[in-house]
């Protein structure tokens, strides 16, 4: 089919922007650009100022050895891997390059090349890509250089490295919105022939297909509406996935308390996905908690970040304990008490984190010649402060009413959400991290975290019965 020349592609496109925005155009760039400005300025302000204090607390040597050591290059492997795969899931809910509704049935529809259409904001994609893994470079050999562990080199390094994996992190997002689109396997409409099937960013653009375009669109649309009412369960079911695996699987009759268990094994057998982030993200976060509880050289940071993975990485394990909270005032399909159904939930991602976590935490120990008995005390207990802001998080309900009020609602509204993670890690981090100074202290130390595990398994319930009884008439 022969096609018109670019240049009245262009021309028509240049038209409808006018039309739409005026003389000064649609500003997607010229507002990133702004982004980046405000973001360079409190990142220079703060976050270099909190790296770098996090560097000068910690033992030179000690960071030294472990950014050089084979642990520090997986480590670094591994979270360049789990970004990719965060883009690669997140570009298939809601891809990155997404106009709204309206611009999408008046232009994109149109007969102009799609590619065009879409330029602007697959550029801006890009530029974000890089520019946010050069700001975030920038500061990290900032602060290793303020901290006196590097020259010149570090800064050069960390910003190439930061904006490599930006761009990718960018790329791979799109390219999972155009397999949404079955854009990958399909041809393009490209111009010339002979690059239909060169996987270039215009033919990935190309390749978007309208339908799955308003589907984002949308999707958008309604999760902006969650989080904006504090709706989390309207949130979930927007981006939930179809389950399409073992659908052929059935649960099995038994006890109250074993369907429960069966019931989250096959929900997890049916998200694959899920259940391996989940069993990863726990090894990784068992494997900080080794290092933060036995060697006194680490960053007291690093208890804190080992409690924050593993408060995501065991929700991704607890779906059963959410749709407790999401039913709360139907009737009980098993005859289990609300309480107890949702606690009998929290048996399989305790027996994860368990199964997982104390082999790595013995298995790292055993690597840096470290006592196990200590970190595996302090995993144990770390486990139960998990179960206990699993259920605050489930069972917490609607939000303040000053979530609604314009000048605190944003901030109040983000301490609703972050109210349980900011529990596991300050609850449970800190004091862990405490314990390599101070291992004569660590039978209290530990206690105190059996405690406070204890404490919010029991406010998690208490959460739960209050919203039981909301819903009673």
């Amino acid at each position: 089919m022969t096609r018109r020349p670019a240049s009245i592609d262009i021309a028509r496109l240049d038209d409808a922007l006018h039309v739409l925005h005026g003389e000064e155009g649609t500003g997607t760039i010229r507002r990133l650009l702004y982004a980046f400005y405000l973001v360079a300025i409190f990142g220079g302000v703060y976050g270099f100022n909190l790296l770098r204090a996090l560097l000068v607390t910690s033992d030179p040597q000690w960071v030294r050895s472990a950014a050089q050591s084979v642990w520090g290059v997986l480590a670094l492997l591994a979270t360049s891997a789990a970004l990719t795969a965060l883009a690669w899931a997140t570009g298939r809910v809601r891809g990155p390059v997404v106009p709204p509704l309206p611009f999408i049935d008046s232009v994109v529809a149109s007969a102009i090349d799609r590619a065009e259409v879409l330029r602007e904001r697959a550029l801006a994609l890009l530029i974000a890509g890089a520019g946010i893994g050069a700001l975030i470079g920038a500061l990290v050999g900032g602060a290793v250089v303020g901290a006196g562990l590097g020259g010149v080199a570090a800064v050069i390094v960390t910003i190439v490295a930061a904006t490599t994996l930006g761009l990718l992190v960018a790329v791979t997002a799109l390219l999972a919105q155009a397999a949404d689109s079955d854009g990958l396997r399909r041809d393009t409409r490209a111009a010339d022939p002979a690059s239909r099937h060169r996987l270039t960013v215009a033919n990935l653009l190309r390749s978007l297909r309208l339908e799955q375009l308003r589907v984002h669109a949308v999707r958008t649309t309604h999760i902006g509406g969650a989080v904006l009412a504090g709706d989390l369960r309207a949130a979930r079911l927007d981006v939930a996935a179809p389950i399409t695996r073992a659908r052929n699987r059935r649960l099995r009759p038994g006890s109250p308390i074993l369907t429960v268990v069966r019931r989250d094994l096959l929900g997890l057998r049916r998200t694959p996905r899920r259940a391996v982030a989940g069993l990863l993200g726990l090894g990784a976060a068992y494997a900080l908690i080794a290092v933060a509880a036995g060697q006194p050289a680490a960053p007291r940071i690093l208890g804190l970040l080992a409690l924050v993975v593993a408060y995501f990485a065991f929700g991704a394990l607890a779906e059963g304990v959410r749709l407790v909270a999401d039913n709360a005032g139907t009737p009980p399909l098993i005859g289990l008490a609300f309480r107890t159904e949702a606690a009998a939930h929290l048996v399989i991602p305790v027996l994860g984190a368990l199964v997982i976590g104390l082999p790595v935490v013995a298995l790292v120990s055993g690597a840096t010649g470290l006592d196990p008995r200590i970190p595996l005390g302090a995993a144990g207990a770390a486990t139960l402060i998990l179960a206990g802001t699993t259920l605050m998080a489930a069972f917490r309900g609607s939000p303040p009413d000053l979530s609604f009020v314009a000048e605190v609602g944003p901030m109040t509204m983000a301490y609703w959400y972050a109210r349980p993670v900011t529990v596991a890690a300050f609850s449970g981090g800190l004091p862990l991290a405490a314990l390599a100074d101070r291992p004569l202290l660590a039978p209290l130390t530990i206690g105190f975290v059996l405690g406070a595990g204890v404490f919010t398994i029991w406010y998690g319930l208490r959460l739960a019965r209050q919203l039981e009884l909301g819903h009673r008439i």
